[in-house]
């Protein structure tokens, strides 16, 4: 009964703040959403950095979004690598919401942003990644996400907010309570070995579970991290190698499976490998 009445309390005095978060949020899509296609379209060289950008956002289309214009041949792979690095799916609005981690979502956003930046242009560099050049006939892409509405309607968009703040309130909810029960039991915030905080190899281990396209995944790494169950890199790579529904969107609509294998396992690699290298550089600036 007190694990339940924790989780419970640490679940709903997010609540509010979430509603509110994907009001905003919500409301930024509607007055800029008609510039989102046209902004990745055109981008050019700046490609990864407009990807970055727009893909920090915590929306659900994005990475689709992306993946559709990268079999277009409007963006380059690099691109597509930053937006699916920026990309924390519901991450963020859960992050703001927990107030003693409050002090963490600047450099969060900071940090997810920089590595989509960086790693985009690598990316491009070593592939000699290029995106074709395609005439755009003004065919409008076939968009079925629900997050990507025309019509800025505030009953409908407080509708679903409080729509998208429960189902995540559930996610968390379910998440804190299976936290502290296997904390309480199994005192896996003290573990040692593989996956401890200090392990190299956890980062690795939490950038394979952020490849699994859930939006409950984007909330259990944030989760794990503000009960200091994983440290602040771990939750960086997972978060990275997560992409909501980008990746299944991905291999559906790939011709060839292999080639959506390779990015996967691109992204994976990426993710994973700058989890290591931001604990180490951590680790050097605490020392």
């Amino acid at each position: 009964m007190e694990l339940l009445h924790e989780a419970l309390h640490d679940t709903i005095i997010a609540l509010p703040i979430l509603i509110i978060a994907f009001i905003f949020i919500e409301f930024i899509e509607h007055r800029m959403g008609k510039k989102y296609d046209y902004k990745i379209k055109s981008a050019g060289k700046f490609g990864p950095i407009i990807g970055a950008a727009l893909g920090i956002v915590p929306q659900c289309g994005f990475s689709i979004l992306g993946v559709m214009f990268y079999f277009q041949g409007y963006i380059t792979l690099g691109t597509l690598i930053a937006i699916f690095l920026a990309t924390s799916d519901e991450a963020l609005p859960v992050l703001i919401s927990n107030t003693g981690a409050i002090d963490k979502v600047l450099p969060f956003i900071i940090i997810k942003f920089s590595i989509a930046v960086i790693w985009g242009y690598v990316v491009d560099f070593i592939l000699k990644s290029r995106a074709n050049e395609v005439n755009d006939t003004g065919a409008e892409l076939a968009v079925t996400d629900e997050c990507l509405t025309e019509h800025f309607d505030f009953k409908e968009v407080l509708y679903h907010s409080i729509k998208k703040s429960l189902r995540i309130f559930v996610y968390m909810f379910l998440i804190n309570l299976s936290l502290g029960y296997l904390v309480e039991t199994f005192e896996i915030d003290k573990s040692v070995g593989i996956l401890g905080k200090s392990s190299y190899i956890q980062p690795m281990f939490v950038s394979f579970i952020g490849l699994i396209p859930n939006c409950a995944i984007s909330v259990g790494i944030i989760q794990a991290f503000v009960l200091g169950i994983i440290n602040f890199s771990s939750a960086i790579a997972g978060l990275s190698a997560n992409t909501g529904l980008g990746l299944v969107f991905l291999i559906k609509e790939s011709k060839n499976k292999l080639d959506a294998v390779k990015i996967i396992g691109l992204l994976y690699v990426i993710s994973a490998l700058t989890g290591v290298l931001l604990m180490a550089v951590i680790s050097l600036i605490n020392y």
